[in-house]
């Protein structure tokens, strides 16, 4: 438990406080506590649930062997639970938004760009816990208020002001940061910083299979519901999924196509080929309205 504290930089430390001072201000209002309770119930819908704990398991057993090998210790836990909790968690629950294989390759080369180094010298030099107690609300109202006045035209000029003000902490902090990794290099370049800066990296590229084939049935079951609506007929409706899955199988594009190119053969043709599916998926028909 020491070495999880002890991993803990001033930055993160700050944040955990400010973060358990908003909680503990939301709970005295009844509105908001209404809609924490809501959000907790949602959570445990029976396919939300499956599949947190399907993305968690299978995140343990990347863990598991990286600890087998001797990669990974309880002093990774904080970086490990700050992964699952922002890229693997956010991904999971937005993976209904990807409709492109490419998605993955963008995934895949954001991960391992300068930006993830970048980061990392940033985190990993801090100012004093006071300092960054100062530095940690005011960045996140900065960044709120950029957000909101981002909506608006009219408040554009608002918009670049807060801009401005994240700019110059963001060039204070790495100045800061590049300063501290000269001068004290030995203390970047270690074996536990390696692992570290590509514990999150690692976990990240290895959860991209994972999240490929979730996307794949969260596709599929899209589209079998569509079927199941659009097509009475049983024999039709297996027939029909039959052949979208010899034609589709774990190709995302090819079913993505199929799913938005569907609607005019239901309509209109009563024999449904596997031709005809081969077709959809090519996107040559464009909506029931054509």
């Amino acid at each position: 438990m020491d070495k999880i504290f002890d991993s803990l930089s001033n930055r993160e430390t700050a944040l955990a406080i400010w973060i358990l001072i908003a909680l503990t201000a939301c709970m005295f209002s009844k509105s908001i506590r209404q809609s924490f309770v809501g959000i907790i119930k949602a959570l445990f819908a029976w396919k939300i649930l499956v599949s947190i704990l399907t993305f968690f398991a299978y995140t343990v057993l990347w863990i598991f062997l990286l600890h087998k090998f001797g990669f990974w210790d309880i002093s990774f836990l904080k970086d490990t639970v700050i992964w699952a909790l922002s890229f693997g968690f956010i991904s999971l629950m937005n993976v209904n938004k990807v409709y492109d294989s490419k998605y993955f390759k963008i995934v895949l080369l954001d991960t391992i760009k300068w930006t993830i180094i970048i980061e990392f010298i940033v985190n990993f030099f801090t100012f004093s816990l006071t300092t960054e107690l100062i530095f940690v609300p005011i960045l996140v109202f900065s960044a709120m208020m950029q957000a909101a006045a981002s909506f608006k035209s009219e408040h554009k000029q608002v918009e670049k002001l807060f801009k401005y003000v994240l700019t110059a902490f963001g060039i204070a902090i790495f100045t800061f940061s590049l300063y501290k990794t000269f001068e004290k290099h030995s203390q970047l370049f270690t074996i536990d910083n390696l692992k570290s800066f590509l514990l999150p990296v690692f976990l990240s590229i290895t959860f991209l299979p994972f999240m490929y084939l979730y996307n794949l049935l969260v596709k599929y079951e899209e589209l079998w519901i569509r079927l199941n609506l659009s097509i009475r007929n049983k024999k039709d409706r297996q027939r029909v999924k039959k052949q979208i899955l010899l034609v589709a199988n774990f190709n995302i594009d090819k079913l993505v196509s199929i799913s938005k190119n569907i609607a005019k053969p239901i309509n209109v043709y009563n024999d449904f080929s596997d031709e005809m599916v081969k077709t959809i998926s090519k996107g040559k028909y464009v909506g029931s309205d054509e």
